[in-house]
């Protein structure tokens, strides 16, 4: 299957977010609380996360097919902070997921971070171990979510 890397545009936004959405909830969303969830939901819906992507301090990543429908997306934070990283169900495990972090890899190195850091779903920690992250801390509790914080050195 083709696909490919391309940043996101202000125009596809809604619909990163919408794939996201789809993906948390069959996915991540029945190991949540229902603050969790709303948590979730609250934050890709924040008007000032979206504000933050206009201005490049929050960075988005999308995985295309040939026709340029969205099969998955990334993005980060803080500079180096793997902040949404959703592949649609059907084009899991086709290798969309590390295509898309290899390229926020890439952006992080090129601003002279040495790390990238997440907070990892119980769903996503055995892709995040796959390609090199390490755990930081033991799973937990945040905003009725539950992570565990991870990094991986670049």
């Amino acid at each position: 299957m083709n696909y490919y890397i391309e940043t996101a545009t202000e125009d596809e936004w809604e619909d990163a977010m919408a794939l996201a959405y789809r993906t948390f909830n069959k996915f991540e969303a029945p190991l949540y609380s229902p603050q969790g969830v709303d948590n979730f939901v609250n934050f890709i819906s924040d008007h000032h996360l979206f504000r933050m992507f206009q201005i490049e301090e929050y960075h988005l990543w999308l995985a295309k097919d040939d026709t340029g429908k969205i099969l998955g997306i990334g993005s980060l934070r803080s500079g180096n902070h793997v902040s949404l990283l959703f592949v649609e169900e059907k084009w899991q495990r086709c290798g969309i997921g590390s295509a898309l972090m290899k390229e926020m890899e890439e952006f992080v190195k090129k601003q002279g971070k040495k790390s990238i850091t997440v907070n990892s779903s119980p769903y996503g920690i055995p892709f995040y171990h796959s390609i090199g992250f390490s755990d930081t801390g033991s799973e937990c509790e945040n905003g009725g979510m539950l992570i565990t914080p991870m990094e991986k050195y670049l």
